[in-house]
This record gives structure tokens, sequence and C-alpha cells, in this order.
């Protein structure tokens, strides 16, 4: 301070500024040396990237206030029990527990029933947003029970499951199969570089807790749904049939619904082993799921094509070729590779092919004129001989021997061993009956 005399004889104080004002960003930059606690207004002035760099107990001695997080992600370990450290990256604005579990199942294998996870002595069934904290260890401990951590190890990769030390090797791989998908027969297990059979018990082979098995798998398939961005294992049998592996599919994923199995593009024919395509250990088949299905049908005179739902009945499909082909439901008869198809059967348990041809033969309905008996209808197909049309009449009345009369049409005598259509005989059609003396 300076001090002054006027004429008056009054003292006048003058202040000269003894703190900066940092109302610019780079005066603020040239003085390293401050402290933080005496130059809060500094900080509005910093570049975003130098405010990230201040920690969060920084912040809160400044502004004595809750401040949020720039950083999402925060880093936790998890002390397992063999001594191995799980380091889990999760998202703090979400709940963190849950996204731990997760972690601890999906690399681990250990399901969230089987251990408790403590921070200190303290047991966490629910960890809050603020009470995390960053590079926070939590312990995990196995609950008691008589089953035991095993280690597992494919591909390099580590998977934790659980078993009782006096069972039997299989219920590793029975382990293995529920968890993880491995296929029990694709399965190959070692010990010690010794490979380890089914029917011996664990102790067998002095396996205890916290052992670790080698797996190896053979005669393994891929199944690729693309859809719904899945891969499926399952195991190879080349004597296998292709229905019998999408049969086999159904009952592990039943949302899988109606498919077609591609090999190189090609699709795999339900009759046809595995064998016929080539498909070794390791191939991937791609999975397409069908909604629709499309094949032909060839009648007499003409071949078309139709487009049915899989889950649709025969019944369903007659109904659409009579309304497009004006063919009565009641005179149509399908075939597929040589059998009939009932009109309750579903499309595909008919087992019917992409692309197949199903035969179409439309029934006759013709009326019978007896002279000595009433005239009756009577539904034959035409590709029949005349002989089974009087078979057919004989069956209605069995006093109608066939025998003993003749059928005409147009006044033409049916020889007994022509084909119906020979006679370009149409629906309801007298046909008439004379018996011979």
């Amino acid at each position: 301070m300076q001090t002054s005399n006027s004429n008056n004889s009054t003292n006048q104080i003058y202040l000269q500024p003894q703190q900066m004002t940092y109302q610019n960003n780079n005066d603020a930059q040239e003085d390293d040396n401050l402290s933080l606690s005496r130059h809060q207004i500094n900080l509005f002035y910093k570049q975003d990237n130098q405010i990230n760099e201040i920690t969060s107990s920084q912040q809160n001695s400044l502004y004595n206030t809750d401040i949020v997080n720039f950083s999402k992600q925060i880093q936790i370990f998890v002390q397992m029990p063999n001594g191995r450290t799980l380091t889990c990256d999760v998202n703090k604005n979400e709940e963190c527990l849950q996204q731990i579990v997760d972690l601890i199942q999906k690399r681990e294998g250990i399901p969230p029933n089987s251990y408790r996870l403590y921070s200190g002595f303290k047991y966490l069934n629910k960890i809050s947003n603020k009470s995390i904290k960053k590079y926070q260890t939590l312990h995990l401990n196995i609950k008691c029970s008589n089953l035991n951590n095993l280690i597992v190890i494919y591909n390099n990769q580590r998977y934790n499951i659980f078993v009782n030390l006096d069972g039997f090797v299989i219920e590793i791989k029975n382990q293995l199969q529920k968890k993880f998908d491995f296929p029990t027969k694709s399965q190959v297990l070692y010990f010690k570089d010794i490979q380890i059979e089914d029917n011996f018990k664990l102790s067998y082979y002095q396996i205890q807790k916290h052992s670790t098995v080698e797996l190896q798998l053979q005669n393994l398939i891929y199944i690729n749904q693309e859809s719904q961005n899945r891969l499926f294992m399952n195991y190879l049998d080349i004597f296998q049939t292709i229905k019998y592996l999408k049969t086999q599919l159904n009952q592990q994923y039943p949302d899988l619904g109606y498919f077609h199995l591609l090999h190189n593009n090609v699709i795999l024919q339900d009759k046809d082993l595995l064998k016929s395509y080539n498909i070794k250990h390791l191939s991937i088949l791609k999975l397409v799921e069908i909604n629709y299905i499309k094949f032909q049908i060839q009648t007499q005179t003409i071949t078309f094509q139709i487009k049915k739902k899989y889950d649709q009945t025969i019944y369903d499909l007659k109904e659409e070729i009579e309304q497009k082909y004006q063919y009565s439901i009641d005179t149509q008869q399908l075939f597929y590779e040589g059998e009939e198809l009932e009109n309750q059967e579903k499309i595909f348990e008919c087992n019917i092919q992409e692309n197949s041809r199903l035969y179409l033969f439309n029934n006759l309905k013709l009326i019978v004129n007896c002279i000595n008996f009433n005239i009756f209808p009577i539904i034959i197909n035409p590709n029949n001989k005349v002989y089974k049309l009087k078979q057919k009449i004989n069956k209605l009345n069995s006093q109608m021997l066939s025998d003993y009369f003749i059928l005409k049409y147009n006044g033409k005598i049916l020889n007994d061993d022509e084909y119906l259509q020979y006679y370009n005989i149409k629906n309801f059609d007298y046909i008439f009956m004379e018996f011979e003396i």
C-alpha cells in the first residue's frame, strides 16, 4: 500500500491488485504452481480434455458437490477362489452387480447361484452406482456344497464347472454339454496328458478341487443360423440322415421351427446321409428358416406351381386348388412319392421337399343308372380301369355281382381292362348298367 498526503492532510489509501484475474485462458496456464483451491475460477477456462483429467476427488474438493464423472466405464476386480483375478469393465450408470455377475458367468462359467460376492467382510447382494468405486476388489466365495470347481481348458479359454469328485468322468462331459453346448460324444478329456475315460471315477485319476482338465473336440460340425447370429455345435455322424439331424436340432432348440440345412450352398435333402455331401469334422452347415414351401402339382393335363405355409394341412392345399383350378375337393386325390396324402395331415408331416412334385388325380363323380335299382352316385379315379368301377358298385350293393352286368357309356360297352379316362368320361356323366342273362 502507498500513502500520500493531500492538501487537506487526509490519508488516502490506494490498493494495488495482488491477485491475478484469469479472464484469459492463456494467462491462467502460465502459472503452473498456483494451487487449485486458490484458483477455482480457472476450471471454467480449461479445455475439455483438461477437465477430463481432473479426478472426482479434486472436483469434489473444489465445489463440495457431487460431480458426474465424465467416463462411463469403470474397472473393478474380482478375486477368484483359485487366486486368479478377473478384471471387469462395467458401466457405472447401470446396475453394476448384474454386469459383474454376467461377466463372471460368461468368462468363467460360474452360475450366479453357486457363489457370493464380498467387499471386505460385507456380503454384496446389491451394489448401487454410488457405492461402487473405481478399481475396487471384490472377493468371490463358492457356496458350501458337495460340488467342487474344476477348470476345463479348450482352445486357450478357461471354463469352470462344478462336479462331485466321487462322480464319473462322464459327469464332466454332461456339465460341459449343459452349460457350454459342447456335444458329449465329441468331447475327449485329458488330465496331465492322460486321456480320461467316461466310466472311471474322478478319484481314480486323482482329480481334485481346482484341477485343470484339457478338452479336445472331434467329429464336430457347426450349424450357423445367420438370421439370429447363432452358432450351434453338433456331433458328426456321417451315417446319420439329414432328417434325423434336423429332428435332433428341433429337440435341442424348439424355437427353430422349419428350416433347410445347406452345405456349400447346396440344400441337404432329408433322405440323404451326411456322408453324401462330404461333410467332415469342423464343417459348417448353414441353417435357413422356412416359412413357405414351393412345390409343383401335376395333373393329367397341366403342371402348376403352388406356395403354402409349412404348417398348413393337405385340406388347405386342396381348397386352393379348387379355387384356382376348379377341381372339386371331394374329387381330388394327392400323391407324393407313391403315397396318398390325407386331408388332416400337415405339409411338414408329409416331408414334402422344396421344389418337389405332387400328383393330383381328379376323381370322377358318376351317376350309375340301373334299371332294376335306384340311381346312385359313385366316386372313382379316372386312372382306374372299368373293372374297378364294377367292384365299387358291387361293394355298394352286394346283389350286383360284377360278373353278371355290363356298363355302358354313350351307348358303348365299357371294356373291363380299359381305363375310364380312355372313354373321356366327365363329372356327373351317366353310366348305365345292364344285367347279362
